[in-house]
């Protein structure tokens, strides 16, 4: 279990295969988990990077509030730290906003950009439920209950509708830690990129699903129609979660294009 000393955290990360690097940014309380059912495809042709940002997962970290900028600051310094000077890469949600200026403000190190169900500021509805979810788990609320108000919000009536029928458990949060989900809604706050997200210039495709209700599929196309080039890729009947198995073969289509 691999751990990076990096801007004064213990970064928990995950590398798996050989090639040139992809590294995977994590949503809002993701760990490196969440891309596993993609990493073995990936793998066979690349490095694969991803990671716990500060306040989720195995990450250490001083626990002092978090700023958007030390998300971007820790990529950089684990891109570093790994020795991987170019890479592509993708980001979901928060982490797509992570990956946003994190092209912005080091174009040089990126081959390509994937941007999944992004945005270019934390939109109001979203504000509203994930800040009630953050209060729910600092007064203890009951993580198997939180898991189902935040599946709600980030899935579809077909996706439970499937796995009612396939009698599959539905995913359930774990190891939420109520003080790293309050820093890093602190730092969603800060997130902006409404007036500089047309300076883009690392080939970008971009990821929605078009029954997303907490990032509507208009904000991804706000990004998209402004990024000179980009590619998009939209997906019916799908929400905030989108299985990475519906977009794996565009993404490393993408990334093969790109990989001089």
């Amino acid at each position: 279990m691999p751990f990076a000393n990096i801007n004064g955290i213990e970064m928990h990360y995950h590398e798996e295969g050989e090639g040139n690097p992809v590294v995977l940014i994590n949503g809002f309380s993701g760990d490196t988990s969440f891309f596993k059912q993609m990493i073995p495809e990936l793998a066979s042709r690349y490095r694969v990077i991803t990671f716990d940002n500060r306040g989720a997962g195995l990450t250490r970290y001083p626990g002092q509030g978090i700023r958007s900028q030390d998300f971007v600051d820790d990529v950089l310094a684990l891109m570093d730290y790994l020795h991987v000077f170019k890479a592509h890469m993708l980001g979901w949600s928060m982490g797509a906003h992570i990956a946003q200026e994190f092209a912005l403000q080091h174009p040089d190190r990126l081959r390509s950009l994937t941007l999944v169900s992004a945005y270019p500021y934390r939109p109001a509805r979203s504000s509203y439920f994930m800040n009630g979810i953050v209060d729910c788990a600092l007064r203890g609320g009951d993580p198997e209950y939180i898991s189902m108000m935040t599946n709600a919000f980030c899935f579809t009536e077909k996706f439970f509708s499937d796995h009612e029928a396939k009698g599959k458990p539905v995913r359930s949060l774990k190891n939420l830690d109520p003080k790293g989900l309050k820093d890093q809604m602190g730092a969603l706050d800060e997130f902006d990129t409404r007036e500089k997200v047309a300076n883009i210039t690392v080939p970008t495709l971009s990821v929605h699903g078009l029954s997303d209700i907490m990032v509507e599929p208009k904000l991804g196309d706000y990004i998209s129609d402004r990024i000179p080039g980009c590619k998009v890729l939209r997906i019916p009947e799908v929400g905030h979660i989108i299985r990475t198995d519906l977009y794996t073969k565009e993404f490393m289509e993408h990334i093969r294009e790109n990989d001089q």
